[in-house]
């Protein structure tokens, strides 16, 4: 799939978000599991459920590992992929590390205000603008 030269709308967005927020739940769980697993094994803490700051750290890691993995190895995440979303950065290429970390630190910030994505031709939100990156449509694939 090549990208075209729309881009997407803050509804196809949101389905993004949607889609991928699936996924992150899935991926928390497991980290969950994980965690009170060598909990349990290793440091024989009797904790029925996680909590604490090494936890949250943990997870935090967990949540940008899971957007940086996605967008550096193809520019997509699953949910991208099946809303035909791909994000690139002002080279038409795939993010940086340090840009995919500022997007997602400045991410809820542009999801406030969305708006700002009608002020420009390229519908560039807060945090493509801030982070350098752009979120392309991509053309059907044809059969």
């Amino acid at each position: 799939m090549s990208p075209t030269s729309s881009y997407p709308s803050p509804l196809r967005r949101l389905a993004v978000v949607a889609y991928d927020s699936l996924l992150i739940i899935t991926v928390s769980i497991f980290y969950g599991l994980v965690y009170v697993g060598i909990s349990k094994l290793i440091f024989s803490v009797e904790a029925d459920r996680p909590s604490g700051i090494i936890f949250q750290l943990g997870w935090l890691l967990t949540f940008i590992g899971f957007y940086t993995y996605f967008w550096r190895k193809g520019g997509q995440t699953t949910g991208m992929r099946a809303w035909r979303v791909k994000i690139l950065d002002s080279n038409n290429d795939k993010p940086t590390n340090k840009q995919c970390l500022i997007r997602l630190i400045t991410a809820p910030i542009g999801w406030l205000l969305f708006f700002t994505a009608y002020t420009n031709s390229n519908r560039q939100w807060l945090h493509d603008k801030l982070s350098r990156t752009q979120l392309v449509l991509l053309e059907k694939e044809k059969k």
